[in-house]
Formats: C-alpha cells, structure tokens, sequence
C-alpha cells in the first residue's frame, strides 16, 4: 500500500523499510518481535511514514532542505559522542553500508528538529501548580511498591535421601504451626541453618526467587505456606507484615519535572501533526496505481 501524501508519492518500500527499522528497535532493547505483533507494528509503521511525511514537507515550505554540510557535521558528532566509528556501529546496528541511509534518517531529523522548534518554541520548566497537577493526575504511576514481610524456617538436606527425611519432617512442622505452635520457636527447633535470619523482613517483588515470591505475596499476614522446594532445600513461610503501594510523595520523584516536560511536548507535537493532516491531503491508494500514473 503507497500513499499520496500533498501530491507526493510515498511508496510500498518507504513503508516496509520503516517496518524493518522498527522491529530491529525493538529487538535491540531485548523485547521479542514475533509475527503476532505484526500488525500493530505495520500499523506503527504506516502512521510514522505519514507523520513525518506532513513534518518534513513543512519544514522544506519554510526553510528549504538541510544543507549537506550540517547533515554531515551531525554524522560526525554522532560518530564523536559514540567513541568512534566502530562503536557508533556497534551501538546503533548499522553497518558502513548504511551510510546514504543513516545521512537520510538526520537529514529528516534536521528538518523536522528545526520545525517544531520553531513552531513550538523553547521548553519551559513547569511551574509548582502545573507540576502539582501532572502529578495528582497521573498519581497511580507514582506508587510505591507492595511490600511483604517474611519469617521462614528451612531445612537444607544433605543428600537425596535426606530430602525426603526433611520433606516429611517439615509436614509434621507445619502441622503443629497450623494448631496453633509459636512459628519462630518451631524455627529455631528445627531449622537447619542456625546462621539463618528466621525474620527475612520486607521484600519487594523481585528480590527474591520467583518460587518464593508466588507463594508469599499470595498470603495472608499470619498464614502460614505450605512446603515450598528451591534449590537450596525447603522452606516454611509465614507473612508477618505488609506494606500496601501507596503514593510517593511528588518531592522524592527523580525526574518529574522532566517527565511533564517530555509529555507536554509529546503532546504538543500530537496537536501539530494533527493540524497537518487536517489541512493536508493523505491518500491511500495502491503502488501499482501509482506506477501507472
């Protein structure tokens, strides 16, 4: 699928090279891209190439194209920053091949950073009321996690037959725990590891083995777990405490002035290219129709 876009063609490959450039992003942050996100990445794809189609376009009405000379120049520092050529390949996934690319992608990028700087101005620090407002509207990303506190009794077999010894030895503790019995006399009765903190305190999830972390953030404060096996042996859980997620105070936030910068931003480049596309002209229409035109 092409497009006409103001009366310029922008053809099926700008689209599917778009498509690779973005699945290569997201593979080179670790995140998988398989075939069931296709769609939403074609998608992407398809309103980037727009975007900054209408972005482009007004700039070079306003200004003309970038100069070489600049788009060189920023090649250069770009190379500079990464610690050398070599590096600069190696940290962005290019290859010396990619040259006349790499000059397109910042010769777009030098259009479009003098546009919206121009049309949307110099950002502006936020003041304590707009600060204050961002934060209370977006509060439930700002909260601290849930916490549990954690008393344990474990018991480390010395060999595979021992491990049954142990498992059966445990079941019957858990009994008396289960009827009633102190959880930290029964620890220190029959736990293995005498070096052993029996009050493990709060743990967030995380930092702790995944094993662990199911079965404890599943629990009440004062229940006690059933056997649970990790490498190291089996345990015992009893949850003493817990700390539900409650707001951090917008004062301990790094960043939060920062990031309703970036938002307004975001925002107010949303509103632009909408304005764009309310008064430009975006036609789908098939490649081979272009190519007979």
């Amino acid at each position: 699928m092409a497009y006409i876009i103001n009366g310029e063609h922008i053809g099926d490959q700008v689209i599917e090279d778009e498509f690779e450039s973005i699945k290569d992003h997201y593979e080179s942050i670790g995140e998988a891209v398989c075939c069931d996100r296709d769609e939403e990445i074609r998608n992407l794809s398809h309103e980037n190439v727009i975007n900054r189609t209408l972005l482009e376009q007004k700039s070079i009405s306003k200004y003309g194209e970038a100069e070489e000379a600049a788009v060189e120049k920023r090649f250069e520092e770009m190379i500079t920053e990464h610690g050398g050529e070599q590096n600069f390949y190696d940290n962005t996934g290019f290859n010396p091949g990619d040259v006349s690319l790499i000059r397109r992608k910042l010769k777009s990028r030098l259009m479009i950073d003098r546009l919206l700087e121009d049309e949307l101005g110099k950002e502006t620090p936020a003041t304590d009321e707009e600060l204050n407002k961002f934060y209370q509207e977006n509060i439930e990303n700002y909260m601290s996690e849930e916490e549990v506190r954690v008393s344990q009794i474990f018991i480390e077999p010395a060999s595979q037959e021992a491990a049954k010894e142990a498992f059966i030895a445990l079941r019957a503790v858990r009994q008396e725990l289960l009827q009633g019995k102190d959880f930290d006399e029964a620890a220190r009765e029959h736990g293995s590891d005498g070096d052993r903190d029996i009050d493990l305190g709060f743990m967030k999830q995380g930092e702790t083995m995944p094993e662990v972390e199911a079965i404890t953030f599943s629990m009440n404060i004062d229940e006690i777990s059933p056997i649970v096996a990790t490498h190291y042996g089996f345990h015992l859980f009893k949850v003493t405490g817990r700390k539900e997620p409650e707001p951090v105070p917008s004062e301990e936030i790094e960043g939060l002035s920062e990031r309703y910068v970036a938002e307004q931003k975001a925002k107010a480049i949303d509103d632009y290219i909408k304005h764009l596309r309310e008064n430009g002209s975006v036609e789908e229409v098939a490649e081979s129709a272009t190519e007979e035109d």
